[in-house]
């Protein structure tokens, strides 16, 4: 059997077969006996048609932000502008994030080998954290310019500013226009496409701030407009990080308490402990419990695990469980 997520597959684990007794006491005595059992619900989340449009929409946004990415950082020099050079490492980071989410779809597609028994899954991961660190690079290497650039004013090419930042604007909606058609709760992707936003308001930014220049010659307003981009930059960096951090330390990404009332909602569990919930990568959750049923209904197990599993599946996504049953 080949379990599915989303575009990805792999081969599940196999659950060993465990039987011991236990003796506990909690004023009063009863035996438990503790068999592993292992539950996965057939629900298909294969989509190849979404991970071959994610894999072209990405290219094409790739392809279209290099080649601005690059028209910018010339014309950033050109003018002297700096609000124009950070919203040029904005895309730059951007170009980057967008690589690495192309390479993380298709390592992800890998199955891993006996070892990696749920593949490349965490790859997209990886990738969101690295893309945040060094946003954050980013975003510090402007502000300090920003500052240098206020203590010494210099003169801007507003006029070949304006147009330079128009081709920037036009770039970024023309990739975030791709975007909007691939898998937008795909965490790369979604990252990419808020990315990419940041990045239009940014170029918004940069034409507007090269309007007041030209008007007014107040050559400082190109650098406020180059620390309010790299205030977007951070703030979206240190949001990313959060999130894959987390995912990285296997924080719950549902509140146990939810979980604990639907499995407590099944009318032969008793109870239920030792509850882990592990998100894999985006929406792929997997979950381990212990539940607590009656001794008589032992040869119902398979029925109250299926249940659960679809109950859990519907309920809260959760498509991977894994029940180990204890009784009296």
């Amino acid at each position: 059997m080949t379990c599915k997520h989303d575009f990805y597959s792999h081969k599940p684990i196999i659950p060993s077969q465990a039987s011991h007794s236990h003796s506990h006491s909690h004023g009063n005595s009863h035996g438990h006996e503790h068999f592993g059992d292992h539950a996965h619900s057939h629900h298909d989340h294969s989509h190849a048609v979404g991970a071959n449009t994610n894999k072209k929409m990405l290219k094409i946004c790739i392809a279209i932000t290099i080649f601005a990415m690059i028209f910018q950082f010339v014309y950033s020099i050109i003018t002297n502008s700096l609000a124009l050079l950070s919203d040029t490492l904005h895309m730059f980071s951007h170009a980057f994030a967008l690589t690495l989410s192309y390479f993380a779809v298709k390592i992800s597609e890998f199955s891993g080998g006996n070892e990696r028994t749920f593949g490349f899954f965490r790859a997209e991961i990886l990738v969101a954290f690295v893309n945040s660190i060094m946003s954050f690079g980013f975003a510090l290497f402007i502000v300090y310019e920003a500052v240098c650039k206020l203590i010494n004013p210099e003169s801007i090419d507003a006029k070949t500013l304006l147009v330079a930042a128009f081709i920037g604007f036009v770039a970024n909606a023309m990739s975030g226009l791709l975007l909007i058609k691939a898998d937008m709760q795909n965490i790369n992707i979604k990252s990419s496409f808020i990315h990419m936003m940041s990045d239009l308001l940014s170029s918004v930014g940069v034409i507007l701030g090269a309007v007041i220049v030209y008007f007014t010659g107040a050559f400082w307003v190109d650098c406020v407009l180059a620390m309010m981009i790299a205030f977007v930059i951070g703030k979206w960096s240190y949001s990313l990080a959060k999130d894959s951090v987390n995912v990285l330390l296997e924080t719950s990404p549902i509140p146990i308490q939810s979980i604990k009332n639907e499995i407590l909602s099944h009318e032969f569990v008793l109870d239920t402990h030792d509850i882990h919930l592990s998100e894999i990568t985006h929406n792929f959750y997997v979950l381990t419990a212990h539940i607590v049923i009656e001794r008589e209904n032992l040869d119902k197990f398979s029925q109250i695990i299926g249940e659960l599993s679809q109950n859990l599946m519907q309920n809260l996504r959760i498509t991977h469980c894994t029940f180990q049953p204890e009784w009296s």
